[in-house]
């Protein structure tokens, strides 16, 4: 049946639905009804993702038969038809009405397209373009399908900052996205590698214990989400690759949105986005082997049950020695996903993450003996017995979502997680003239002291939300609007352990120029600490996202947020107990100069908890706010990317009490990051992929509050640091499938403690790929640190020390798809 007769039956089918009363979906006229389109000039498949949105329609064509076609501008007021025709003249294709909410491509056998070479149908892989007002499984969804290109670094597209599916260039505020085809093309081990394409993050070290989530955004912490859930301390088989579909990096103060654990994040928030069940049946089987003697199989089972159940599974187990001795890691993690949908208004997930590690703690090297001093430590050297029991960090979770669409206008959201989590962090322990920080030895020249240290924790976390969501124009502006309200209730209970023996030294003394590590470790009787902390957070905010014009785009936020804080410390029986209740604001505004150039600018304010921390009074919690201005840039999906300018004011950090017999803690200090970043994507062309950043960052102490003085840098926080990676895919004949990168990381020195009396120098590190890849089948290589380059990053443990590069690694990657 052809377009025109296709569009005839429909009308008549209408007009016999309503004269017979039958109801009929509002989709179905809104595919006959003129809609004003502003579509730019770009590539075929840009445009047609943006008409497939503006037009409220579901469009099905491969990615792979449009490639390298160039369309004109659409402006004006027009039918889907008339839009179609346009943006297709001349292109080769033509289109079909597939039912009355869905269009198919279809190419027209006389078509000359001598720019590229038609893609044989038998490896077509067919994609789904959604509109915004999709519903049910589909709006869930969205933002990952109607992406572009899967095989492209850019994405239009982001649910963190907002949790809507809204255009990056709408956001005013700067937010990443690391894409799966920039993880796949690099062929990422880990989670923390894949955060250096992101600028001012600096990715926690691997070899640290998951114990914490060390991550740095803008020079402070950032909470690494779970599909928007927080995850306290971040424990388990956290560096996995296997279930994720890409990570969104949310940068500075975002207290609207995010509480949960200790409450928002100060540096930032990365978001970790799941894969979810398809359609489709497909399995891949992969298994990865490298240097150091890495073992990696994973698998990822697509399962669909019925039209409306699905059912996905990924895992993977990493069995790994490392360049330091004794370290031996494993860890795996088993990832079930279960959604139950009717594709038009309601839609399920249940998800579910068994997760754990296991590995000898290791505590890094001093910076006498690496940086400083009259002798050198070997690299490889592990601080302690080699006996030493391994630690453990072990997590259990489960999630659920809940969407439901009302009509055209409302809809509703409600998630829930549970989360049971533990860790057990045995240590030897260098004690130096610095207690734990152990940067100098206690007996010059190279003499430390060594006490067995046991760190244990037990948390359970439980965090419900729900909002409600309207999508309307009024006049000449088109509006969402998001109500929503937040609980989350975190029990975190532990203690650490010291063993310093009879006179103080602990299990006695090595000297690191020769060292030997006779005593085996035996677990500490003495308790140095023993703290339970309660955090509930809890709060409602409002948010409205409007655009006037199509030009100017204004996002207001307001929560009011609770944080209550029960802490007790059953070693000393001090217990304190405090709530604050605080209106958080976002407000912010994007200007489209031109359809290619945007300027924004945002505010924001932040409040969390303060973990770990004994007060000597009531706890507070940490105050933040945030200022950022810049320019967001689109050139037809060649040119993509942001520049910013930013300022992090953190206050109430916790300090020292020096009128306190205890030393303990009060909230007082004030910290502040000042910096510049730019995030590039250029794509050219199909075959060119190039990802480039840069970060200058200032973050530094503005009271001597902290034991350090005002102006003393933070610690662990480079001031320049950069990223360029470039990608080509060869698109001829003969070469098809094949796929080369290469990358270098670049950064400037930063100091190991607050007190800045040691500094790692500069570096760089240069890694390189190569894959074959084909629907069935994939092999591919890749080189960490080409060129074998030696140098040390702070570590962050005990707030000093440093860890020694790898050298030159090579992994390769094999995996079948059926």
């Amino acid at each position: 049946m052809t377009g025109g007769l296709w569009v005839v039956a429909q009308k008549i089918g209408l007009i016999v639905a309503f004269v017979l009363g039958v109801g009929v979906s509002p989709a179905v006229f809104a595919a006959q009804q003129a809609i004003e389109y502003n579509i730019p000039a770009q590539s075929l498949n840009n445009a047609l993702i943006k008409f497939a949105a503006e037009a409220n329609l579901a469009l099905i064509f491969s990615a792979d038969m449009v490639r390298g076609i160039q369309v004109e501008a659409l402006n004006g007021l027009m039918t889907a038809e008339q839009a179609l025709n346009s943006l297709l003249k001349n292109t080769g294709f033509s289109y079909r009405f597939v039912d009355a909410n869905t269009v198919t491509l279809t190419q027209s056998e006389a078509a000359a397209l001598p720019s590229f070479e038609p893609v044989p149908p038998t490896i077509m892989d067919s994609v789904t373009v959604l509109g915004d007002t999709a519903s049910g499984y589909d709006a869930v969804i969205g933002s990952l399908i109607q992406d572009q290109d899967p095989k492209s670094y850019r994405a239009s597209d982001a649910i963190t900052a907002t949790r809507t599916d809204t255009p990056v260039k709408q956001i005013p505020q700067s937010i990443q996205t690391i894409k799966r085809s920039l993880i796949d093309d690099q062929q990422n081990i880990t989670v923390s590698e894949a955060l250096y394409n992101v600028s001012g993050v600096v990715p926690r070290q691997i070899l640290y214990a998951p114990v914490i989530e060390g991550t740095l955004v803008r020079g402070f912490r950032a909470e690494q989400l779970l599909d928007g859930f927080n995850q306290y301390y971040n424990p388990g088989d956290r560096e996995s690759m296997v279930n994720l579909e890409r990570i969104e990096v949310l940068k500075g103060s975002n207290a609207v949105l995010y509480g949960g654990g200790s409450g928002s994040p100060v540096g930032g928030v990365v978001n970790l986005i799941s894969k979810l069940p398809k359609a489709e049946a497909a399995t891949e089987m992969g298994f990865k082997m490298g240097s150091y003697e890495f073992y990696q199989p994973y698998f990822d089972w697509n399962q669909p049950l019925t039209d409306d159940l699905l059912f996905r599974m990924t895992g993977e187990y990493t069995d790994s020695a490392s360049y330091v001795n004794v370290i031996q890691t494993q860890r795996f993690n088993i990832n079930p996903t279960l959604v139950f949908t009717n594709h038009h208004t309601t839609t399920l997930i249940l998800q579910g993450k068994v997760s754990r590690w296991e590995q000898p703690d290791y505590q890094g090297l001093p910076a006498t003996g690496t940086l400083a001093g009259d002798f050198r430590i070997h690299p490889a050297t592990f601080v302690g017995p080699t006996d030493i029991p391994d630690s453990y960090s072990n997590s259990d979770s489960v999630w659920g979502a809940l969407d439901h669409k009302i009509n055209a206008v409302w809809s509703l959201s409600f998630k829930a997680r549970y989360a049971y989590s533990e860790f057990d962090e045995k240590v030897q322990s260098l004690f130096g003239r610095d207690g734990f920080v152990a940067d100098s030895p206690l007996m010059p020249p190279s003499t430390w002291a060594l006490a067995n240290v046991e760190l244990f924790q037990r948390q359970k976390q439980f965090s419900v939300l729900g909002n409600t969501l309207a999508t309307f124009e009024i006049g000449p502006s088109e509006n969402t609007l998001l109500f929503g309200a937040d609980y989350s209730e975190l029990d975190d209970q532990g203690f650490i352990n010291a063993g310093f023996g009879r006179y103080g030294l602990g299990v006695g003394t090595v000297d690191l120029q020769a060292p030997e590590f006779p005593v085996a470790f035996n677990t500490p009787g003495t308790s140095i600490n023993s703290p339970s902390v309660k955090n509930t957070t809890y709060g409602g905010y409002v948010q409205l996202q409007s655009s006037f014009y199509k030009r100017f785009h204004q996002l207001f936020s307001l929560r009011l947020g609770s944080l209550e804080i029960d802490f007790q410390d059953k070693t000393s029986g001090g217990a304190a107990k405090t709530q604050t209740l605080k209106p958080l604001p976002r407000v912010g505004g994007v200007f489209d100069v031109t359809d290619a150039v945007s300027v924004f600018a945002s505010y924001s304010e932040g409040m969390r908890g303060q973990s770990f921390v004994n007060f000597s009074g009531p706890p507070q919690p940490e105050l933040s706010r945030q200022i950022e201005a810049g320019l967001k840039f689109d050139f037809s999906g060649e040119l993509s990317g942001q520049m910013a300018v930013y300022q992090i004011d953190r206050s109430n950090v916790a300090v020292t009490d020096i009128q306190d017999p205890g030393l303990r803690s009060i909230a007082a200090g004030q910290q502040r990051s000042r910096g510049f970043e730019t995030d590039l994507i250029w794509q050219p062309y199909e075959e060119i992929g190039v990802l480039a950043n840069y970060a200058h960052t200032q973050a530094e102490f503005t009271d001597d509050l902290a034991g350090v003085s005002a102006g003393n840098q933070l610690a662990m926080v480079p001031e320049n640091s950069g990223r360029l990676w470039a990608n080509y895919r060869f698109q001829q004949s003969a070469l098809k499938g094949l796929n080369v990168g290469f990358g270098v990381y670049l950064r400037t020195g930063a100091y190991l403690s607050n007190d800045n009396a040691f500094k790692t120098g500069g570096y760089h590190s240069f890694d390189a790929a190569i894959a074959y890849e084909t629907q069935q089948f994939k092999l591919a290589t890749t080189v960490k640190n080409l060129t074998g380059e030696d140098y040390f990053q702070p570590y962050g443990y005990f707030t000093g020390r440093v860890v020694p590069a790898s050298g030159a690694s090579v992994f390769v990657s094999v995996a079948v798809k059926f």
